[in-house]
């Protein structure tokens, strides 16, 4: 090609690149434009995203707890308010955004088992969902969003939401509550030198008190005048007393470390192998009706190695009435056929006694049998922890005595079952911090549900994961220190846990927890067997067997004789939280409600949409 047609073809080609160049100009920019504003628009959405996300997360996580969710405040408004903080903190594009009041919408969100997914209901009545909604709209307090290059269109604004609805996730919640008979132990004796033991609001809750007429060895209309205050009332007019119990009455109410029970106006010691000298015990069997020749063997001793010492003092206690046999007596005035009285000699005889029966539901010869139980077996032993506690408790008799060799040594339901309903400590405060467990869930409103585990030295399952959580406070409230058996079985208890938590009755969509509650140390092992360092291992093994199951542990002990460690290593491995209460039973009955309180606050806010 020569010089002037090359030149030629050059200048052709550049007028055809100019000419393409023009043409396509306004698509180069306005490609450029969308891209700049397609990016622009991108951030912005992910920016409002987030914002929503934090704005329900953070208004879900301040629902859920006890503070806002009481009766004395708002916990809606103050929902609002925490949601309107967070989205203004997370900004969109560098610009704070602003909440209407329409932007917050609380409701119930309830997972479809049809769809896999959650519905949610708009509700202001016990919602457990929140969803939040950040705008760039026309009616919203942030407007439009304005867009960059895309007016070359005639489009400078456009339109962007997004939303995000956090729901208090709904838990299955086993309760593992420790029914072992030291759950009696701040109404016994035993703890006197250690807290202001409530033995007297026990006694006073059992029944056989005044109003309950005949369950003494006298109707009230039969108390001899000399009983008689001189204000006309009968001594001791509250709880059960029986016999010469009722004149003694309660006694001293405060036991502290100044207490002796030699003087306890509430106690009165009969001795073994001794002659009693009291003027007033004396008295009251003149009063009762015996003659002299009775009432000095009676209150003698001479027999008592013979084996007469029992009948003599449940005889002197009013327990039991003497047929003496001896002219004159107690038996005539009564009008005992002859044939049923003893042989009028002075040893108080087994065979001569008429029993009172006790104010409990036992029969005439269990009555017998746990009279006589309190008196040789107990009160006159040396092996027992009221006597560890002092020295001083043997040989004395009363009602705080008699009362404490039932807690310490007829506990479970079976045998006394009057203490299910009287409030012995620590129980009491565990029953009242499960009730404000319950009370607090349902106002909450958070679709938990609750089940109910005991463990003594078997561990057992009570109550099945339900909604109805009066289910779970009104079967504690039956139930009582020792209620079945008297040890700790901790692993057994977080077991029967498990298997409610995996059973057809947990929910596929739900979290899973377990609350631990003790006062005392693990002592059954897996086999059922006695042993402390057993028993110890075995509740670990049992934490790390819920733990690798996905169920979060929350441990709460109660007292100076709970294994706190334990406790706490047991929540580490659920990744949970350990609470101890301790201090005088009001202290750590107020503990305890605010700790059940506490937990029933800590649920996991999840994102849901």
């Amino acid at each position: 090609m020569d010089f002037q047609k090359k030149a030629g073809y050059t200048q052709r080609r550049r007028a055809v690149t100019a000419m393409f160049i023009v043409v396509s100009l306004p698509v180069l920019i306005g490609t450029a434009a969308l891209t700049v504003d397609v990016g622009l628009l991108y951030n912005a959405r992910a920016d409002m995203q987030t914002a929503a996300d934090a704005g329900a997360h953070a208004a879900g996580v301040f629902l859920s707890t006890f503070e806002n969710a009481g009766e004395s405040s708002d916990p809606l408004s103050l929902a609002r308010d925490r949601a309107a903080q967070l989205v203004a903190s997370n900004r969109v594009l560098g610009q704070t955004m602003e909440l209407s009041a329409s932007d917050v919408q609380f409701g119930t969100a309830s997972f479809d088992d049809s769809t896999g997914t959650y519905r949610f209901v708009p509700t202001e009545i016990l919602p457990n969902a929140i969803r939040v909604t950040v705008r760039h709209t026309a009616d919203s307090p942030n407007g439009k969003l304005p867009l960059l290059f895309a007016g070359i269109f005639g489009v400078t604004q456009t339109e962007l939401t997004a939303s995000a609805t956090a729901m208090l996730a709904p838990r299955d919640i086993a309760v593992v509550a420790d029914m072992s008979a030291s759950h009696n132990d701040d109404s016994e004796l035993r703890n006197y030198r250690l807290t202001n033991i409530n033995m007297y609001d026990l006694w006073e809750a059992l029944p056989g008190g005044v109003d309950d007429a005949g369950n003494g060895l006298w109707d009230l209309s039969e108390i001899p005048e000399s009983w008689i205050l001189p204000n006309g009332s009968i001594p001791q007019a509250e709880g059960p007393g029986w016999g010469f119990f009722r004149k003694l009455g309660f006694g001293d109410e405060t036991l502290d470390a100044s207490y002796n029970p030699d003087n306890d106006p509430g106690l009165i010691k009969l001795a073994f192998a001794t002659n009693w000298s009291d003027t007033t015990l004396r008295n009251a069997l003149f009063d009762q009706g015996y003659i002299t020749s009775e009432v000095n063997a009676i209150m003698s001793g001479q027999y008592d190695f013979n084996g007469a010492y029992g009948e003599r003092v449940a005889v002197a206690l009013g327990l039991a009435i003497w047929n003496s046999g001896h002219d004159g007596g107690l038996w005539t005035t009564r009008g005992v056929n002859p044939s049923q009285t003893g042989n009028g000699n002075n040893w108080v005889g087994g065979s001569e006694l008429e029993w009172n029966e006790s104010v409990f539901d036992y029969s005439l010869d269990q009555s017998a049998g746990i009279w006589l139980d309190y008196i040789d077996n107990y009160a006159a032993s040396t092996y027992t922890r009221m006597y560890n506690a002092n020295s001083k408790f043997r040989y004395q008799y009363g009602i705080k005595t008699f009362v404490n060799y039932l807690l310490e040594t007829r506990p479970e339901f079976q045998s006394t079952p009057e203490f299910a309903s009287v409030p012995q400590q620590p129980m009491q405060a565990v029953k009242d911090s499960i009730k404000e467990l319950t009370r607090f869930l349902t106002l909450a409103g958070g679709n938990d549900r609750l089940s109910l585990e005991v463990y003594g030295t078997t561990a057992r399952h009570e109550v099945d994961l339900t909604e109805n959580y009066d289910l779970v406070s009104t079967r504690l409230l039956e139930m009582q220190a020792g209620h079945y058996d008297r040890n700790t079985n901790m692993g057994g208890g977080i077991l029967r846990g498990i298997e409610e938590l995996e059973s057809t009755r947990a929910r596929s969509f739900s979290r899973k927890a377990i609350v631990v509650l003790t006062d005392g140390r693990a002592n059954i092992d897996g086999g059922g067997q006695f042993s402390y360092p057993a028993g110890r291992s075995y509740a670990l093994d049992m934490a790390r067997e819920a733990a690798n199951r996905g169920i979060k542990i929350f441990t709460v002990s109660v007292g100076a004789n709970a294994d706190t460690d334990l406790m706490a290593e047991i929540a580490e491995i659920g990744s949970g939280l350990h609470f101890h209460a301790e201090g005088s039973i009001e202290e750590y009955s107020s503990n305890l409600q605010q700790i059940l309180i506490t937990i029933g606050g800590a649920k996991s806010v999840e994102l849901i949409q």
